[in-house]
């Protein structure tokens, strides 16, 4: 059987035994998406990088923290624990500039009123702009595929708050996309 018919699940425990191959299949498997995470969830790619690093290392460094049964949700999850801790250490600017930040970065420049709107371009800043805990649910449903049950646990909070706040993301997107839909 090859890395990519197997389970994140078995490939794993096939790498805990020994077989380096079975990690090079993780890897790839999830190079791209924990790194777009990483960089959706605003970090520049430096830090996106180093955090990527991070997280690596520790699925590497520390296996006991895997309970064998969502390889998926615990991966997304240590990275997502490495972003917060990266921001929380980082954290030179006020809450009040980076609303403003965002706000900015969402409206469109006269240049593209003129020009047309580049919905693809409006779509990752619009993401950008959602408050955290909103935009971290957001990527966790659509991006990574996790289920609400899936974020629920890894976010520590209730399935019905993970839903108001994929609703809540939801409305503030259409608002912001109207200009594309």
């Amino acid at each position: 059987m090859t890395s990519t018919q197997l389970t994140d699940e078995s490939l794993y425990a096939a790498y805990q035994g020994g077989d380096k191959a079975a990690f090079d299949g993780l890897y790839a498997r999830y190079r791209q998406p924990l790194y777009l995470f990483l960089l959706r969830r605003g970090h520049d790619e430096t830090a996106a990088e180093d955090i990527f690093h991070d997280g690596w290392m520790k699925v590497i460094h520390q296996p006991d923290k895997f309970d064998g049964s969502h390889f998926r949700g615990w991966i997304y999850q240590v990275m997502r624990n490495l972003s917060i801790d990266y921001f929380r250490k980082s954290t030179l600017r006020s809450v009040e500039q980076l609303d403003q930040e965002r706000t900015e970065s969402v409206q469109p420049s006269v240049e593209r009123q003129q020009e047309g709107i580049d919905c693809l371009d409006l779509m990752k800043n619009s993401v950008a702009a959602l408050p955290m805990e909103q935009r971290d649910v957001f990527l966790l449903k659509e991006e990574a595929g996790l289920s609400l049950l899936q974020i629920a646990e890894l976010m520590a909070v209730g399935k019905e708050t993970i839903k108001s706040r994929i609703r809540y993301a939801m409305k503030q997107l259409k608002q912001m996309l109207a200009e594309c839909l």
